[in-house]
């Protein structure tokens, strides 16, 4: 997580949740409302003062590894930390309609990976109705996978409504070569279907509806694209549940998986905190299992690392770990654990023959508290013991629904203005016809979405605008004193408030011209039409276009959305009429083509421009609202409508024929796409794809280049300091040798000097005298060679030392480059050729309102339906 990873951990017990009691402080008014109460009781001291010896044991633990509080302060910024709690509304909500959407890059070319994917949510799916299906065998299994099938070919998305009606009623005729009541019939299906329908029908089932889609890619990254922790909390399921809720997830991070490129750099990591019962050994086969091998054996290539945790090792498949490239053992309490593992290991020794099972088998044996054994099948050296250091999060222990609650009570609360209740579109509406090509969005999208320190007020930050502020409707009589004036009209170009749920014009379902209006809201007067309004359309020369916007709200919609923005409770409306107000409505269409960045787009520029005189000059800029759906446009009203009076300018077609010449001279000149690049790596974004993503193939690239040129300075540094280590073996072996023969002469000068003792008892003194001086010459020799063996083992030292200051220098100067190219974003620009300017809409646009008497003053609401 420090060096920017992102990951997403799957929490059975929820203690991995401790992660977020990070206290930099360490002060003990931090650690009092997380202590457990019945510890403090145990240890026979009031709460607060519990807390202030945990501070102190804290602080004391982590000062002993060398763990300063900034280190803490940069894992708690570093990341986001979010706490996601699938089937419940304590932490942050998870909707699984995400994992039944067709995949976005077509199902040509990629048949086997989806059927892969459609067999595991089939297989989970059934789990959670309590039938142990199996692929290719259970005719449920089969029919579902077929449904499945059939939908994401044509590249429909399902809802679980979807499924059950269609379980009931199948899309097609055959299955195989049998009819389909032949191969289930109908009553098996009804059954099926009232199974399924009993947890949709499930009061509690709606909040696995509700909440962050199940998107890998916005699990990893916030919108920015700095690294997200998400934590699946399940402790609160049932196991039918967490099969069905982990088994998504693991199909979705395959999903997303093989959409990235490969790489030899970690990218993310996924994190099972207890494996039991997920990847049990055969015969079982839990839904889970499945994709978990395909992620063993494939997840590496992609860069994404996977942590598998248990406390139970005999319920593992150790045939399917041999694909683990490193192993942690920690104390084992058992016999039969360690004889599990044994097992275990001697599948991994049959693949990696590097592994000495008795070595293995010796250190197992002597393991003591916080320490592992760590096997990596990439070290030929072998086995290592591992202490474990003093965890920077305090560990509580499982957290409680209630305290995820607290955790999350701030991102929960975004997250609900984020996915407000959406306003219902009128129910005659029909839904717009279906094109095979949708139109280029308004701006970058998600690049609007990006917020960081590094990065406020960057351009991409840019907000885009919805579907435009209508102009500013005729002059109305004054209202009444105690009726909250309507809200004013708002700066063209900027979204006239409405409700946090209602949705951009792209999405609207138009109301098709009819010849008769629809029916009106009970009424006992019909309303008189206002100032600058008439009942009858203005004539216009068939060679001025016309448009008419669709009708989004109804009336009782407009009148219950302005009473709740202005808190005004409307006790009594009558006679609502359509009304139109008219303004220059114009949209072109501009391609950005360029052979250096690789983008070939387009960009939809959309103005609406009220009161066009017969002369003057337009500011463009001033008056751009966000791209629209021509096919929402209609050439004729929605009925009886009231018109507003059209200014000068709009009815004279020379002007407007000028104006239009005049738009594209204009996009000539402002039309312009920002494209966020780093020179550094020559990388360039997509600006058709969420800025997030940019964000994470540049630190992925980054980290790439990074971690090449550490293996680069390590491998030099290494054959420097195997060159000294050579050294210092062989002038240690000469140290040893000279201090061995420094003994031995120290016990031939004691001989000679007992020798030498007796001899002068007998008078020889000349060759005694002259053979102790040669054992002292000998002896002074030698410890003169000990101490220049002993300096120059000194200066060895001192060379390695200094290498490794060096060397880890060196890796600090690497890290401290590339994590600046990894956070540094420019602006690319790119500029259409004239020819490449289309102006496709031209003319006047009646944008709708609703007229009507509200407390006995007539107002006008807009039927647009726009919003803040």
């Amino acid at each position: 997580i420090l060096d920017g990873i992102p990951a997403i951990i799957i929490d059975p017990k929820g203690d991995i949740t401790n992660l977020l009691l990070n206290f930099p402080d360490l002060r003990p008014e931090d650690f009092q409302p997380w202590v457990n109460i019945d510890d403090a009781r145990r240890a026979g001291m009031e709460v607060d003062t519990y807390a202030a010896d945990v501070a102190h044991r804290w602080r004391e633990g982590l000062a002993s590894w060398g763990i300063v509080p900034d280190r803490m302060r940069w894992l708690k910024q570093v990341a986001k930390f979010s706490i996601y709690t699938p089937g419940s509304e304590s932490g942050l909500p998870v909707s699984i309609l995400a994992s039944l959407r067709a995949p976005r890059d077509g199902w040509e070319g990629s048949e086997e990976t989806n059927r892969e994917m459609i067999n595991g949510i089939v297989t989970a799916l059934l789990a959670l109705v309590g039938r142990n299906a199996q692929p290719l065998q259970d005719k449920e299994h089969v029919l579902i996978s077929n449904i499945f099938e059939h939908a994401w070919r044509q590249g429909r998305d399902l809802t679980l409504e979807d499924i059950i009606l269609q379980v009931q009623r199948p899309p097609f005729n055959r299955l195989g070569v049998f009819p389909i009541d032949e191969y289930i019939s109908e009553r098996q299906r009804s059954k099926l279907a009232m199974e399924l329908n009993s947890i949709v029908a499930a009061p509690s089932f709606q909040s696995w509806l509700n909440g962050d889609p199940m998107d890998i890619h916005r699990l990893l990254y916030a919108p920015n694209g700095s690294p997200r922790v998400s934590i699946f909390y399940t402790a609160h399921l049932s196991e039918t549940e967490r099969q069905f809720v982990i088994t998504l997830i693991l199909e979705n991070a395959l999903g997303w998986m093989r959409m990235q490129s490969g790489t030899t750099s970690l990218r993310a990591l996924l994190y099972i905190d207890e494996m039991f019962g997920y990847f049990p050994p055969h015969p079982r086969n839990p839904p889970t299992k499945e994709p978990l091998l395909r992620l063993l054996k494939q997840a590496r290539a992609f860069g994404l690392g996977l942590i598998l945790a248990t406390q139970n090792p005999g319920d593992l498949d150790y045939k399917g770990l041999t694909n683990a490239g490193t192993w942690f053992i920690g104390r084992l309490q058992t016999d039969n654990d360690k004889q599990r593992i044994m097992t275990g290991l001697e599948a991994l020794a049959d693949v990696q023959s590097g592994l000495s099972l008795k070595e293995a088998e010796r250190l197992i044996a002597d393991i003591p508290p916080r320490v592992f054994l760590m096997h990596n099948v990439h070290d030929k050296s072998g086995p290592v013991m591992l202490h474990t250091r003093w965890a920077m999060s305090y560990l509580r222990g499982p957290l409680t629904r209630q305290q995820i609650n607290i955790l999350m009570s701030a991102q929960r609360s975004a997250m609900m203005r984020q996915f407000g209740a959406p306003a219902q579109p009128m129910s005659q509406v029909p839904p717009p016809p279906q094109s095979t090509i949708a139109p280029p969005p308004a701006a970058p999208v998600g690049f609007a979405a990006a917020q960081s320190a590094a990065s406020a007020g960057a351009w991409w930050q840019e907000t885009p605008q919805t579907f435009g502020a209508p102009p500013p409707p005729p002059t109305l009589p004054d209202l009444l004193p105690n009726l909250p004036e309507m809200p004013a009209a708002p700066q063209y170009g900027q979204p006239q408030p409405y409700s946090a749920g209602s949705q951009d014009l792209e999405t609207f379902q138009p109301v098709q011209p009819v010849s008769q209006p629809s029916a009106p809201p009970p009424q006992t007067r019909r309303s008189s039409a206002p100032n600058g309004f008439s009942e009858v359309a203005p004539p216009i020369s068939s060679a001025i276009a016309q448009y008419f916007l669709p009708i989004a709200l109804s009336a009782e919609q407009a009148v219950a959305d302005w009473a709740r923005r202005t808190n005004f409770a409307v006790t009594s409306m009558v006679g609502a009429r359509l009304a139109y107000t008219p303004a220059l409505l114009a949209q072109a269409t501009v391609r950005f083509q360029d052979k250096r960045t690789q983008v070939y787009t387009a960009r939809t520029y959309a103005y609406l421009v009220p009161d066009i005189d017969r002369a003057g000059i337009i500011h463009w800029e001033d008056h751009q609202i966000a791209g629209f759906d021509t096919r929402q446009l209609s050439s004729a009203p929605m009925g009886e409508a009231l018109y507003g009076d059209l200014t000068p300018g709009l009815t004279d077609s020379r002007r407007l024929t000028g104006l239009r010449r005049e738009l594209g001279d204009a996009l000539y000149a402002i039309a312009k796409l920002k494209i966020p690049f780093n020179s550094a790596l020559n990388l360039y974004g997509n600006p058709d794809s969420d800025f997030s993503q940019f964000r994470a193939q540049l630190q992925q690239t980054a980290r790439e280049r990074r971690d090449a040129e550490i293996d680069a300075l390590t491998k030099k540094y290494e054959a420097q300091l195997d060159r000294l280590d050579s050294q210092k073996q062989r002038k240690a072996t000469r140290l040893q040798a000279e201090k061995r023969e420094q003994a031995q002469r120290k016990r031939e000068e004691l001989f000679t000097t007992g020798e030498a003792v007796l001899s002068l008892l007998r008078g020889r003194t000349t060759y005694t005298l002259s053979r102790m001086s040669n054992a002292t010459v000998r002896r002074t020799i030698s410890k003169g060679e000990i101490d220049a063996i002993s300096q120059e083992l000194s200066d060895i030292e001192n060379q390695e030392a200094a290498l490794v200051a060096e060397y880890e220098s060196a890796v600090r100067a690497v890290n401290e480059k590339w994590a600046k190219v990894a956070t540094t974003v420019e602006e690319y620009v790119l500029t259409p050729f004239k020819k490449d300017i289309s102006v496709d809409i031209f003319g006047i646009g009646w944008t709708p309102y609703w007229f009507m008497d509200i407390g006995g003053q007539p107002v006008l609401l807009p039927a647009l339906g726009l919003r803040t």
